[in-house]
């Protein structure tokens, strides 16, 4: 029996149930169905799964990798996912029969994000999208490239160093026509700022939402309005965002690199 799960976001979710394939290279895929109650709990308990089996097959895809191409499912609602270890757990591909990504290069530029706010409010804290994963793959040498699923949805292909091969013509064609990450302002490191980690995720919500004012800062926090208010306030001071003519507070450049460069302390 399936029994709803209500979230802290209010939504009640279905128990969530997903196909993991490994493929052995001889004969056909052993296929595990694991189920969870809800997305921050099948994040955990998918990506455990899934890298237990890269590990058994020795394989290098990264964790990081694994575990945020997993939890960009929730904006699939899970629907069709089947998640098949290849090359010897040196390849994971995650595709879904979700809505699709319509502009599938941009899903992969760092701080790019396509979330509802509802989506938003399940996967609170996890920093900008597909542009994480692709982080963590190539900084182990690897790639994550981004197709469409045949039939409708999502095909996410995360490659070690070693199958570089195709994927990583493929991606380095997509980084010469402006898939890869933004050049950096501060190249050389953004300056030293004194800010809190709770600044640190309102920094992160305003990157991911693209415009925010107090409350929705403390909906999506679950903190007071005065206290996101006054957080929106010192990073402002610090120039990493700023306010359009609405009052509404966006993401300045320094800001953008600033959460780059805390990502990548992230990325092991």
């Amino acid at each position: 029996m399936i029994n709803p799960q209500r979230t802290s976001a209010g939504r009640e979710w279905a128990e969530i149930s997903v196909r993991v394939a490994v493929y052995s290279g001889e004969g056909g895929p052993e296929v595990t169905e694991i189920s969870a109650s809800n997305p921050r709990s099948a994040t955990i308990k998918f990506t455990r799964f899934v890298m237990e089996r890269v590990r058994e097959s020795r394989g290098r895809v990264p964790e990081e990798a694994v575990r945020e191409v997993i939890e960009n499912l929730v904006h699939a609602g899970y629907r069709g996912v089947v998640i098949s270890v290849l090359e010897g757990g040196n390849k994971v591909r995650v595709s879904d029969r979700g809505p699709g990504i319509a502009d599938k290069r941009r899903a992969l530029e760092f701080g790019f994000s396509g979330a509802t706010p509802e989506a938003l409010r399940e996967i609170r804290g996890v920093g900008a999208g597909l542009g994480i994963a692709r982080a963590a793959a190539e900084k182990m040498g690897g790639t994550v490239t981004v197709e469409d699923n045949l039939g409708g949805g999502t095909v996410v292909t995360i490659a070690a160093a070693s199958l570089q091969g195709e994927e990583g013509e493929a991606g380095e064609n997509a980084a010469a026509k402006g898939g890869g990450r933004a050049t950096k302002r501060y190249p050389d490191g953004v300056p030293r700022l004194d800010i809190s980690e709770r600044q640190q995720r309102v920094l992160i919500t305003v990157l991911e939402c693209g415009e925010v004012g107090p409350s929705t800062v403390a909906e999506m926090l679950e903190i007071s309005v005065s206290t996101a208010y006054r957080d929106l306030l010192s990073l402002e001071e610090n120039g990493l965002v700023f306010s359009d003519e609405s009052g509404k507070r966006l993401i300045s450049p320094l800001g953008r690199d600033y959460v780059e460069a805390l990502i990548d302390t992230w990325v092991k």
